[in-house]
């Protein structure tokens, strides 16, 4: 990752993020700009930094002994519908909502999924709270993602007006 961009504060970034706004040319360019600022609505397609994979894990009681424990929980143990309801974080809100989080990045699995899967875990355990937290930090894939963007977006901005920024999204924006 830029070093720069990524000791960058949240402030200068969104400041740059603004500036961009005012200057680029190409209708997609400004919509991805706006959705950025203000938020991906539950229907628009995010960029793949938007996207964060998470692993799974849950607190356990022993029901034998009482022991309370910290488990992982494999993807294999939930069925293929469950998991993609877990698997990723969704990053939709505006970016200013992730820049400026420091805080853990843990979400609570739907209370319904936890029931389903409660005492099937684990044999002999009961799985009291589970819960998914990203692999990588949210706010570094996001950092990341823009600054590529940044990065690329004046090569493309000179091509044809909007295959420049369409090639873009094609190379590895969109999951």
């Amino acid at each position: 990752m830029s070093a720069e961009l990524a000791t960058k504060p949240s402030g200068a970034i969104l400041d740059q993020l603004r500036s961009m706004q005012n200057q680029v040319q190409t209708p997609e360019c400004r919509h991805w700009l706006q959705q950025e600022l203000e938020g991906y609505s539950e229907t628009a397609p995010l960029p793949w930094y938007r996207i964060i994979s998470c692993r799974q894990r849950g607190h356990f009681i022993d029901l034998g002994s009482g022991k309370h424990m910290t488990c992982h929980i494999g993807n294999q143990a939930l069925s293929q519908r469950d998991l993609a309801s877990v698997q990723f974080i969704y990053a939709r809100d505006p970016v200013a909502a992730y820049l400026s989080y420091s805080g853990p990045e843990l979400e609570p699995w739907p209370e319904e999924l936890l029931q389903a899967y409660q005492g099937v875990l684990i044999p002999g355990h009961l799985c009291l709270h589970a819960w998914h937290e990203p692999i990588s930090s949210l706010r570094c894939q996001i950092t990341e993602g823009l600054r590529q963007f940044m990065e690329e977006y004046p090569r493309c901005a000179h091509a044809t007006t909007s295959h420049g920024f369409k090639a873009m999204q094609h190379r590895h924006w969109h999951f």
